[in-house]
């Protein structure tokens, strides 16, 4: 299935994962294991479908999530995901 496929059910939203950076913006490259990801961290994405619950989310918004929330998921063709609860979206991005 490709997320493009799946609907957010209630109060849920599916969430892409932003890709990791490699390198930072002054040209040194991160290790395999640098980044996001570990207990704590916040994970950035893009919204790619909303339940009809969800109340100021969109399909498309940026938005920043708490890294230890939702369900992880993987596409056939690769792609990342979360399904989280409204309320573990922390910011949607300008």
């Amino acid at each position: 299935m490709k997320s493009s496929e799946c609907q957010a059910m209630g109060d849920r939203v599916l969430v892409l994962a932003d890709k990791a950076e490699s390198q930072t913006k002054g040209g040194l490259f991160l290790a395999g294991g640098a980044g996001a990801g570990g207990p704590g961290s916040s994970v950035t994405g893009k919204v790619a479908s909303v339940g009809e619950n969800v109340k100021g989310i969109k399909k498309g918004d940026a938005v920043l999530i708490n890294g230890f929330s939702g369900t992880e998921v993987e596409f056939e063709d690769g792609e990342k995901g979360k399904f989280i609860n409204a309320v573990d979206v922390l910011a949607v991005l300008g």
